[in-house]
């Protein structure tokens, strides 16, 4: 059963939607879709793969619209040999935002549920198209009863593409309560876009340097809902650069993810923080399934395994993904220069694959354990790609800003301009080359793994033995006296600041 509920589709998607249901007329229109399903831990979103347009005859236009059986039938069986569910959308053409179903509508979807449910296996998805703004409202069709077929509303409609636009559920996800802390970035780009900005649920793989300063923007912008990946833990090497550790975190083996959920409750500015802590990685099955219910995920990780899995999301679920990485040239015991990249993963984008951001071959090698294995790194050419590579604090804001600035052009569109490209930073020339392209042709990604869902072939997931360790070795430390009762007046003093 299906509780919580998204819909997404590409930027082309939409278009025909435009194209087909905004009438020069005025008049209501409707076709059938083809969807798949992506299940995330608490949440299910129907990936619109495709439109069953009418032929002739087959839907009749009088003001209101009606369909023949005989487009049903035709639509379910497409839907049937594509192994896809299927959908039914119809126009309010001066509908704006959120459309609800009238008692009409009503009427009509529920009559097709049980047909549909049993023809094609899966449930019949319901969208309303605003015509006037492009907005959408939608619904799923499950059994309850014998012959009893109720419509569960989803949260919200995502477009994503060039520009990542959202059409939210005000019942499901209200208008967030203006508070007197974010008066100055309401200013920037104004209360719409901030409504927006905040009811996002956005996920922060990876709480290190550049995720710690990411999340920490993200809740002073007024962000409401924030997943935070990471199962490692704050070492002494780490203080230099992680903001908002300390030695204390250090001695108490605090995880970086709830170092970085207890930063994001410092400083928010909504005035309801939800903010969740996964002490995991994203390449687990656990961790995975919970990144699927996010929005928008940013990538602040250096590893290629943790890429792969986000550059499959970002395509195969059609969740955009900001990317981004640093590096530093120390040959010689100098810096000779340094560089630092950003971009957004999302169809019609280059992918990470395609921009060079990992290597197949090296995602293997991490999978096999090698990274973590000291004599296997020894081993490996100075300029190797899989050594770690320095980085410095102020390394990190650039790179976390350059990543955040993505993320708000991609949502935003300040100048009507929601795409700057990929774009890498020389710090030596001071110069940003950018790359506009999508990906290279016959990438998979954009290609024939695009809004797969839950039917991708590709395995990114499995048992990730470092990440295991580090769990294991913060539960053994919290164990003992000494350190369980100076987390817990640590963790009381954290609550009274």
């Amino acid at each position: 059963m299906i509780t919580r509920l998204s819909i997404a589709m590409t930027t082309d998607i939409a278009l025909r939607f435009t194209e087909h249901l905004r009438r020069a007329d005025g008049q209501e229109d409707c076709c059938f879709v083809l969807w798949r399903p992506s299940t995330g831990s608490r949440r299910t979103t129907a990936l619109i793969v495709d439109l069953v347009l009418p032929e002739n005859g087959e839907r009749i236009v009088h003001g209101t619209v009606d369909f023949t059986s005989a487009f049903f039938l035709r639509a379910a069986g497409i839907a049937t040999e594509r192994g896809c569910g299927l959908g039914f959308i119809h126009a309010h053409p001066r509908g704006r935002r959120w459309q609800r179903l009238n008692d009409i509508d009503h009427t009509a979807e529920e009559s097709f549920a049980a047909q549909t449910l049993a023809i094609t296996g899966l449930p019949l998805v319901g969208l309303t198209f605003a015509g006037a703004d492009a907005g959408y409202g939608a619904r799923v069709w499950q059994q309850h009863a014998p012959r009893t077929y109720v419509p569960t509303e989803a949260e919200n409609v995502r477009v994503v593409g060039g520009r990542f636009e959202v059409t939210f559920n005000d019942r499901l996800l209200p208008v967030p309560r203006a508070t007197n802390r974010q008066v100055r970035t309401v200013s920037a780009w104004g209360q719409d876009a901030q409504n927006d900005l905040a009811r996002l649920h956005v996920g922060v793989v990876g709480t290190g340097s550049v995720g710690m300063l990411v999340v920490e923007a993200l809740a002073r912008t007024g962000i409401q809902r924030l997943s935070l990946f990471d199962f490692d833990t704050v070492e002494d090497v780490n203080l230099d650069r992680l903001l908002h550790a300390t030695p204390r975190d250090v001695r108490l083996l605090r995880a970086k993810a709830d170092i970085a959920a207890r930063a994001a409750r410092r400083a928010a500015t909504a005035a309801e923080l939800r903010v969740t802590p996964y002490e995991t990685s994203v390449v687990e099955p656990d961790g995975f399934a919970a990144a699927t219910d996010c929005d928008v995920l940013f990538s602040c990780v250096d590893r290629p395994w943790p890429r792969a899995a986000l550059n499959l999301l970002s395509y195969a679920h059609l969740i955009p993904v900001v990317d981004g990485g640093i590096a530093v040239d120390t040959r010689g015991g100098h810096m000779n220069g340094a560089e630092w990249r950003a971009h957004v993963a999302a169809p019609g984008r280059a992918c990470m694959e395609c921009l060079g951001q990992y290597d197949p071959a090296h995602v293997a090698a991490e999978r096999d354990g090698l990274l973590d294995d000291p004599v296997y790194i020894k081993g490996l050419a100075a300029d190797h790609p899989l050594r770690r590579k320095e980085n410095v604090f102020i390394f990190s804001a650039s790179a976390a800003a350059a990543q955040l600035n993505q993320f708000l052009t991609m949502t935003t569109a300040p100048g009507g301009i929601a795409d700057t490209g990929a774009q890498l930073y020389h710090l030596t020339t001071g110069t940003i080359d950018r790359r506009l392209e999508g990906c290279a042709p016959g990438c998979p990604y954009d290609g024939h793994l695009r809004a797969l869902g839950d039917h991708t072939p590709v395995l990114v997931t499995g048992r990730h033995h470092a990440a295991e360790q580090a769990r294991t070795v913060r539960r053994h430390a919290v164990r003992r006296w000494p350190v369980r009762l100076q987390r817990a007046l640590d963790d009381l003093l954290a609550w009274y600041r």
